[in-house]
């Protein structure tokens, strides 16, 4: 982790970038203003992104928009990593939402809470550039949370959680007379591995109880240890 934090651990096909992003160390005005229109174009697109979910696609059960107070305060809720949820993922929500709105800032907005407190640390530490806030959220997220996710998401992926686009799925009891039930299901497995970033949004309404989630022993273990 440190090493990658610091870059030297990085592949060559990721070098490109990070030299992009790198405009030079900042000090702490700089590094602060830098996070604040980062955090500012985050909340803009979140918002922009319910707004519009009446006609984005992913949406097959025509899930209109939400209140325009619980839009801001969900996107308010991420830009200030207070991790609120005044909605029911599955009710309120099409996957195109969940995944580049709530997915999205699950990463970011994490991210944007681990570079505040590492510049705090450097400045603490008498450092008067404190980073590059552009190039630390690339290091966080690109050499740290997505290979962190991937792995538990396979795992989950592999023991058996829902990943798809699709919003439920149709069938049939095994009692008698059989009946038809309906059960949530979407981008699961890939919920999952996000709680890692202490991002509790929950993709079910009834999150803990789903047995979808974590449908087997492995899996409730993999989902308690993280």
């Amino acid at each position: 982790m440190r090493g990658s934090w610091r870059g030297n651990s990085k592949p060559r096909v990721f070098g490109w970038f990070e030299e992009k992003l790198d405009s030079g160390p900042q000090d702490w005005k700089e590094y602060t203003a830098a996070l604040l229109i980062f955090c500012t174009a985050l909340f803009a697109f979140g918002f922009l992104v319910l707004v519009l979910q009446p006609w984005m696609p992913m949406n097959p059960d025509g899930k209109w928009m939400l209140a325009p107070s619980t839009i801001f305060h969900s996107a308010i809720s991420f830009m200030t990593n207070t991790n609120l949820q005044h909605y029911s993922g599955d009710q309120h929500l099409s996957n195109f939402s969940q995944i580049f709105f709530i997915l999205t800032n699950m990463f970011l907005s994490a991210a944007v809470g681990f570079c505040a407190l590492t510049a705090i640390i450097r400045a603490f530490r008498g450092e008067k550039l404190v980073g590059n806030f552009f190039v630390d959220m690339w290091r966080v997220v690109v050499y740290m949370f997505v290979p962190a996710s991937f792995i538990i998401g396979v795992i989950f992926l592999q023991q058996g959680a829902p990943m798809t686009f699709d919003t439920f799925a149709r069938v049939s009891t095994l009692e008698s007379p059989s009946t038809q039930q309906t059960i949530v299901v979407g981008p699961v497995a890939r919920w999952n591995d996000q709680d890692a970033r202490d991002q509790r949004r929950r993709f079910l309404r009834d999150e803990l109880g789903a047995s979808v989630r974590k449908p087997n022993r492995i899996s409730n273990f993999v989902n308690t240890m993280r």
